[in-house]
């Protein structure tokens, strides 16, 4: 199986900076899962659709192959990488201590602004019922909770490391924890930034990231021994 980048392809890429753009929109293919792991990236197929020359896609490739996200397989070429169990758990062992120390930045920072932007984002949870639409309305809530921090960089990497992690999920195992539970946790989350509970805003976070995985990994784990995919 190859890959197509997109249902509707772009516009030829401009010729200046396009190593980096084409990064940048296979990255994005790969952690929406739009690119999904195991899928054949052939440099001809991809300069073809993108309207590029094969050098930009290579050195793509390469620059993508050393974030983890494309592997070189013999006979296959580059190929969409997955993250085994172990790299899975790491993951959310790096999420979980980023995302408390973002935390912890923020909350002496947050404005009665910033409540509200998270209470509305709650809402939409709790009132859109479309699965495709919980991990974006999740993130977003997580993020409005860490955006005063001022730290871009960090944010942006939590934000890769979250999409990288969940694209590895079935829509529905995402959501086998319940929907109930997940909004409680959050809406505590923010009930302890609004006390200013510096240290059981952190521990609950801590706590919310980790079972989270601890029960979706499980869940992963059960759907790869039934399809006999490695773990």
């Amino acid at each position: 199986m190859t890959a197509s980048i997109l249902s509707n392809n772009p516009p030829a890429l401009q010729r200046k900076t396009t190593t980096a753009r084409v990064v940048d929109l296979l990255r994005d293919q790969i952690l929406s899962g739009a690119l999904p792991e195991g899928i054949q990236l052939r440099q001809e197929k991809l300069a073809a659709e993108l309207g590029v020359s094969r050098v930009p896609i290579r050195e793509a490739l390469h620059q993508l192959e050393a974030e983890g996200l494309v592997r070189q397989e013999s006979h296959k070429g580059a190929v969409v990488s997955g993250l085994s169990i172990d790299d899975l758990e790491e993951t959310y062992e790096i999420r979980a201590r980023l995302e408390t120390w973002l935390l912890e930045l923020s909350m002496p920072l947050m404005t009665a602004q910033h409540y509200q932007r998270a209470e509305e984002i709650l809402v939409q949870i709790a009132e859109d019922q479309q699965d495709e639409n919980w991990s974006s309305l999740n993130w977003a809530f997580h993020a409005a909770l860490y955006a005063p921090a001022n730290r871009p960089q960090t944010l942006a990497l939590i934000r890769k490391l979250y999409l990288n992690a969940y694209r590895h999920f079935p829509l529905p195992i995402r959501l086998t924890g319940g929907r109930e539970r997940m909004n409680r946790e959050h809406q505590l989350l923010l009930d302890l930034c609004r006390a200013g509970d510096i240290e059981r805003a952190k521990d609950h976070l801590e706590q919310h990231i980790l079972m989270g995985a601890r029960h979706l990994i499980s869940r992963l784990k059960a759907l790869r021994r039934r399809e006999g995919a490695p773990e």
